[in-house]
């Protein structure tokens, strides 16, 4: 399609710029492998995917001293994550049955 300019000023007219231009080409990386049956909704996959815990666990804040907060911190370090949870745990867990208060 010419352009057709205005000789006096230069300017394009309005259905030279108007006009959609029409695609010279189609999308040939159409995926054909979609499953549209597979859920699509973000919340309902999350809850597939991480069923929901029992609840056995409390959160509990509690202050240590400086010097046995950096013990489990280096101590946890190689347990990866929960490692500080599991360390205190298992201590106040055997400090409770050789009480006999669990």
């Amino acid at each position: 399609m010419a352009r057709n300019r205005n000789k006096s000023n230069g300017l394009m007219g309005f259905n030279d710029v108007a006009t959609p231009k029409k695609p010279e080409s189609t999308n040939s990386n159409i995926n054909s492998d979609v499953n549209f049956k597979e859920k699509v909704d973000p919340l309902e996959r999350l809850m597939e995917e991480h069923p929901a815990k029992e609840l056995t666990t409390i959160l509990k804040g509690i202050y240590f001293d400086s010097e046995v907060a950096d013990v489990i911190d280096k101590q946890a370090k190689s347990l990866g994550r929960g490692g500080k949870s599991k360390i205190v745990n298992d201590i106040v867990k055997s400090y409770f049955q050789e009480k006999g208060l669990l």
